[in-house]
């Protein structure tokens, strides 16, 4: 296969789970504001180096709206509930992860936690569903 044409995906290395798909993903996001602060999650990459920062969020599954979705990643991934506080946004991420190109379309909801004590945590260990640990 040409390398120059953009939908070159090159193999994932073994033992790697994590590429992006050769489909448009759709994805939603939360995000949470307290005063300054932003809630974060951090993007690592295959050798466990920082390589950015992206709100929580996760996949739409199909026959899923995105607010069914997002407080399912939520309630998964830090154990709580959310309210939708403000009008959905919509954005595109064209992205590249290890040499794989990705192509995203993403519902951000502005959100806050039904549980008040959430905003007092500097920092969370979240859980996602495929089982890996942040």
């Amino acid at each position: 296969m040409d390398k120059s044409k953009h939908f070159y995906q090159p193999q994932a290395p073994q033992g790697i789970s994590w590429r992006p798909i050769e489909s448009i993903r759709p994805k939603v996001i939360g995000i949470a504001k307290k005063e300054d602060r932003l809630l974060v999650c951090e993007v690592l990459n295959d050798q466990g180096e920082l390589k950015g920062w992206c709100p929580l969020g996760g996949g739409i599954e199909f026959g899923e709206t995105g607010e069914q979705a997002l407080k399912r990643e939520i309630l998964e991934e830090l154990g709580c509930g959310i309210i939708i506080s403000g009008d959905l946004m919509v954005c595109e991420n064209l992205f590249e992860h290890h040499g794989f190109k990705g192509h995203e379309i993403i519902l951000a909801f502005p959100i806050a936690f039904d549980d008040p004590q959430i905003y007092e945590k500097q920092r969370f260990q979240i859980c996602e569903s495929r089982g890996s640990m942040h």
